[in-house]
C-alpha cells in the first residue's frame, strides 16, 4: 500500500484524502494517507485527528520521512514546480493537482527531474477516469464518428462570484485567463486525450463582473496537428457546466456533466442518450497513481501530454493578453441592425 502525505489541506486536499479513506481507514488496498502538511496547522487539527494524519507545517519534514513513499500536492499552482523538484530530489513519488505548473519551461524541467530521479509524477486530470470519456475515445479510435472534424468543450461555474481578495486563487497570478487554471485546463487535457497534440491557438479573456483581480470569461479557438478544429470556453461567474462534444463525418457525440452521454449518428433526427453510474474519479486517479508507483501499470496522463497541456495553457494566456483574437468589427452607419435600437441591448455595469 502506497503511504502518502497530503500537502495542502484546503477543500480539495481534504476531498482527495476523503476519497481514499474514512476515519483513517483505507477504502481499498492501494493507497493510504498517514501525514499532512498545512501552512496553518491549527485550522486542521480536528480534521487530521479524524483521518489519523500526523500534521506538520514543514514540507521538508515529509520529504525526509523514510516511512512515506509519496506526496500528493493540493497547493497553490505557483508552488508546484519547486515542490515537485524537491520531492524528486528526495526520491518521493508525486501526485500533483492540475495545473501541472504555471509555465511550459517549468513543466518540462519538472518532468525531466522526475524522469531522472526514477519517480512517478502524475497530474490530477480526474476526468480521464470517467467511463463516458473513455468510451468517447473508443468511438473515435474505432471510427464510429467517421473523420473527426471539430470538438467543443466548456467547463464553467459560479465560484468566482464568491471569491474575495484573501483567497489565493483570486488573482491573475494564480489564475491567469480567468477559469483556465481551475477549469479550462481540464478541457485542454480532454481535447489532447481525444484529438492529440494542439498546433495553434487564438484566445480572448476579460473580466467585467467580479470583485477580484481575475477574468470571468475566457474562450479560445484551436487547431489540432491532425487538422481538426476546436473551441474552448470557461467562465467563472455563471452556473456550473461541463460539456464536451466531438463532431465527425458519421455523427456527433456529447458528454454532459460526468454521466450523460448523447450520440447522434448522421441522418438520425435526434440523439440517443445513455446515463452512466456515478464514479469516484478522485479515488480512481489516486489508486491509478499508486499502481503506477508499484510498477503494475502506467499512469493515464503521460508526462509528454502533461507538458503539452501546459504549453497549450500558456499559449492561451499569451494570446489573450495580446488580444490577438480580437478585431474591431466595422459598422456601416446606414446598416445598423434594424430590428431594435442600441438602447435596447443590455448594458454591463
Amino acid at each position: 500500500m502506497l503511504r502518502c502525505a497530503i500537502v495542502g489541506l484546503g477543500r480539495w486536499g481534504q476531498r482527495l484524502v476523503d476519497s481514499c479513506q474514512a476515519n483513517g481507514q483505507p477504502k481499498g488496498d492501494e493507497i493510504r494517507f498517514t501525514h499532512a502538511v498545512a501552512r496553518s496547522p491549527d485550522k486542521y487539527k480536528e480534521y487530521c485527528a479524524s483521518q489519523h494524519l500526523t500534521l506538520s507545517d514543514e514540507y521538508e519534514n515529509v520529504l525526509a520521512n523514510s516511512d512515506l513513499d509519496a506526496v500528493v500536492l493540493a497547493t497553490p499552482h505557483s508552488q508546484h514546480f519547486e515542490q515537485i523538484k524537491a520531492a524528486a530530489e528526495a526520491g518521493k513519488h508525486v501526485f500533483v493537482e492540475k495545473p501541472f505548473t504555471l509555465g511550459r519551461k517549468d513543466a518540462a524541467s519538472a518532468a525531466t527531474s522526475a524522469s531522472d530521479a526514477g519517480i512517478v509524477l502524475a497530474v490530477g486530470h480526474n476526468r480521464r477516469f470517467l467511463p463516458a470519456l473513455q468510451d468517447l475515445r473508443s468511438m473515435i479510435d474505432n471510427g464510429d464518428l467517421g473523420i473527426v472534424t471539430h470538438m467543443e468543450g466548456n467547463f464553467s461555474g459560479p465560484f468566482g462570484l464568491d471569491y474575495d481578495r484573501t483567497m489565493w486563487r483570486a488573482n491573475s497570478t494564480e489564475s491567469p485567463a480567468g477559469g483556465m487554471t481551475a477549469m479550462g485546463i481540464h478541457i485542454v487535457d480532454a481535447l489532447i486525450y481525444l484529438g492529440g497534440p494542439i498546433a495553434t491557438v487564438s484566445a480572448q479573456s476579460f473580466g467585467d463582473v467580479l470583485d477580484v483581480e481575475m477574468d470571468d470569461t475566457t474562450s479560445a479557438m484551436m487547431r489540432f496537428e491532425n487538422g481538426a478544429s476546436a473551441l474552448l470556453s470557461t467562465l467563472c461567474a455563471t452556473a456550473r457546466q461541463w460539456r464536451l462534444q466531438v463532431f465527425g463525418t458519421k455523427g456527433w457525440a456529447q458528454l454532459r456533466d460526468h454521466h450523460v452521454f448523447d450520440i447522434c449518428p448522421a441522418g438520425q433526427p435526434h440523439a440517443d442518450t445513455k446515463i452512466y453510474p456515478e464514479t469516484d474519479i478522485e479515488r480512481a486517479e489516486l489508486e491509478a497513481f499508486a499502481k503506477a508507483c508499484r510498477g503494475s501499470t502506467e499512469y493515464s496522463v503521460t508526462l509528454s501530454e502533461a507538458v503539452h497541456g501546459i504549453a497549450v495553457q500558456d499559449t492561451i494566456i499569451e494570446s489573450a493578453i495580446a488580444n490577438s483574437a480580437l478585431r474591431k468589427v466595422e459598422r456601416h452607419e446606414q446598416w445598423h441592425p434594424p430590428w431594435r435600437s442600441e438602447d435596447s441591448f443590455p448594458k454591463r455595469p
